[in-house]
């Protein structure tokens, strides 16, 4: 599984994105600050399906591709997918507003996660972001942990762990610095597993000046196996 906050308003060239994620051949991957066409082109690159959804709209509905999202995609079924606001009522145009992604990853022998997408508010807004961790925590708890959930993404959590502590899942490796990507210092992007998972393997690339190009934050890739499912080794569809 890989998380990327992809700064999809900086303009990212969406080729290197997507050669970055070939590199990894990630199962599952949950993008942040991405564009619906940027999604879009994204996903016909890798051959995934996706779910993209709208986080807010700074800019006028006739400048509607240029309004900021987040997605899930995968190259197995991606099936109950949905989205909800964990932010207290910001305004649509409001860059603050925070939203929760999930869906349901299921592979050819039926074996499923449920899989959510997060982006919390930044370092400068604490309450902010604990309110919408224990908003994620309700909401995971509400749909249920069969199929088992995983919950990833840009947690915006430098210097305080109580974020995790809030959220449910575990990290059982620590998550590596991912920000800013030219020179990380922070980790911020991570992937939290049921307790009960086995062989866990993280990794991100140590940065520099061809990373940045690309975005602010690197990729984390988390390899994992569950009871029933091999996250580092699932059978890839057919296209449609």
């Amino acid at each position: 599984m890989l998380t990327w906050n992809v700064h999809g308003s900086a303009g990212p060239d969406v080729e290197s994105i997507a050669t970055s994620i070939r590199a990894h051949a990630p199962d599952v991957v949950v993008i942040q600050e991405i564009r619906k066409r940027q999604a879009a082109t994204l996903a016909n690159a890798l051959s995934m399906r996706y779910s993209w959804v709208l986080k807010h709209e700074p800019y006028t509905k006739l400048m509607w591709w240029r309004s900021e999202g987040m997605a899930i995609m995968t190259p197995h079924l991606l099936d109950a997918v949905g989205h909800t606001e964990i932010s207290d009522g910001q305004p649509m145009r409001s860059w603050r507003r925070r939203i929760a992604q999930w869906g349901l990853v299921g592979r050819a022998d039926r074996s499923m996660l449920m899989i959510y997408n997060l982006h919390l508010s930044p370092h400068d807004d604490a309450d902010s972001r604990r309110s919408e961790a224990l908003r994620v925590k309700e909401l995971v708890a509400s749909i249920g942990d069969d199929p088992p959930p995983v919950v990833a993404g840009d947690f915006n959590d430098a210097d305080d762990p109580s974020i995790i502590d809030a959220l449910p899942g575990v990290e059982h490796v620590a998550a590596p610095k991912s920000n800013p990507s030219d020179a990380p210092t922070q980790s911020l992007d991570h992937v939290l597993l049921p307790e009960h998972a086995r062989d866990v393997e993280v990794e991100a690339p140590a940065g520099g000046e061809q990373w940045s190009a690309i975005s602010d934050h690197l990729p984390v890739t988390v390899h994992f196996t569950l009871p029933g499912v091999t996250s580092s080794s699932l059978p890839r569809r057919a296209e449609p």
